[in-house]
């Protein structure tokens, strides 16, 4: 599997992830990229959602009988 440092991983996916978009590796590992020896991207780290999308009410939160 390839392993790219998050520079290059940003140039060859034409994005602007930051160190908290993914998860580097723990230990320095050699980059497929730039030949040196960097930490590497792990995996992405998926999108935060916000509270303010979810819209819509869920209920009153009371038992109501008919």
């Amino acid at each position: 599997m390839a392993e790219f440092c998050l520079d290059c991983w940003n140039k060859l996916n034409h994005t602007h992830l930051t160190e908290k978009d993914v998860t580097l590796s723990d230990e320095y590992e050699y980059c497929e990229g730039c030949m040196e020896m960097k930490t590497t991207v792990v995996f992405l780290t998926p999108p935060r959602r916000s509270k303010a999308r979810r819209g819509g009410r869920r209920g009153t939160g009371r038992y109501t009988a008919r």
